[in-house]
C-alpha cells in the first residue's frame, strides 16, 4: 500500500470514529441510528468497535454526519468535566473516544508531511502525541518538565510569566541529547498552550539542533496566545480549539 493511500485510509477511519462518537455524545444511539438510516444493532457494533464498517460505509456515514460539530463536543469535554478548567485529562478520562478527532485533525493538516520525529512534552502533550504516533507509526521524542537529568539538555522556559502556577518561577524542560534530533525534520505537538512558553521553548530548542520544524499542532489555546504564536513562530501552526481569553483569565485569577 502506498503511503498516500495509507494516510487517506487512516484519515477516513479517524474522521468516521470522531464524528460518530461525537454524535453519540449529543444524541441517543437509537435516534442516531434513525438519522443514519442504519440498524441499531449494527451501529452499536460500529460504535463499540465489535465490527468495523467497510471503507465505502465509513465514507457514506461520515458524509451523513457532516453536520456534527465535533469541536464543540471536544470543547465541552475539556471545560465541563471533573477538572474545573480546560484540562486534557478531562478528555483522556471522560471522553477518550474523542482522541480520534485529534488524530483526524492532525492527519488533515500534517498527514502528507514527511518528518522524522514528533517532538512533545510529558503529560497531556505526550498522550496526544502517542495517540497520533500509534496510528502513523511515528517515533516520538519528548521532554521532561521541571526535572534536570544527567545526560540530557535542560532548557529554561524563557517566556514563562511569574504568575504561572504559583511559586515555581524557574522552570525547565529536559530533552534527550542533541544527537537524537540534530538535522531532523520534526512536528511539535502539545495539548493546551496557556502562555505559549512550552511551544516556544521546544521550537527554539529544535532550531538550535538544526532541526527543520515543519509544523506545530495544539489541541487548544486562547485567543491572545494564538495571536502571539502566529507572530513568533516561523512554522506552520494548527490549533484545534481556540478558546476565549475569559476562560483563561478566570483560572489564572485563582493563582495570582
Amino acid at each position: 500500500m502506498s503511503s498516500s493511500k495509507r494516510i487517506k485510509d487512516l484519515m477516513l477511519e479517524a474522521e468516521f470514529y470522531c464524528r460518530v462518537n461525537s454524535a453519540c455524545r449529543v444524541m441517543k444511539l437509537k435516534d442516531l441510528a434513525n438519522n443514519l438510516d442504519i440498524d441499531l444493532t449494527t451501529l452499536s457494533k460500529y460504535v463499540n468497535m465489535h465490527i468495523k464498517p467497510s471503507r465505502p460505509t465509513m465514507k457514506e456515514l461520515s458524509e451523513k454526519l457532516g453536520e456534527i460539530d465535533y469541536k464543540s463536543v471536544m470543547r465541552d469535554c475539556l471545560i465541563q468535566r471533573p477538572y474545573p478548567f480546560p484540562e486534557t485529562n478531562n478528555l483522556l478520562f471522560k471522553c477518550p473516544e474523542l482522541l480520534d478527532c485529534v488524530v483526524y485533525e492532525f492527519l488533515r493538516e500534517f498527514g502528507t508531511l514527511s518528518y522524522d520525529y514528533i517532538l512533545t512534552i510529558e503529560g497531556g502533550g505526550l498522550a496526544l502525541a502517542q495517540a497520533i504516533a500509534s496510528r502513523l507509526r511515528s517515533p516520538v521524542v519528548y521532554g521532561l518538565r521541571d526535572i534536570i537529568t544527567r545526560g540530557g539538555h535542560s532548557v529554561p522556559y524563557k517566556y514563562m510569566p511569574a504568575y504561572a502556577w504559583g511559586p515555581r518561577i524557574k522552570r525547565y524542560i529536559t530533552l534527550p541529547l542533541g544527537r537524537e534530533l540534530r538535522n531532523k525534520k520534526v512536528v511539535v505537538v502539545d495539548d493546551i498552550a496557556w502562555t505559549g512558553a512550552t511551544v516556544m521553548t521546544l521550537t527554539e530548542y529544535a532550531a538550535r539542533k538544526r532541526c527543520d520544524v515543519l509544523g506545530v499542532f495544539l489541541l487548544a489555546t486562547f485567543e491572545d496566545v494564538y495571536e502571539k504564536l502566529v507572530e513568533r513562530l516561523k512554522s506552520r501552526l494548527h490549533v484545534v480549539l481556540i478558546l476565549p481569553d475569559e476562560v483563561k483569565k478566570s483560572v489564572i485569577g485563582e493563582f495570582v
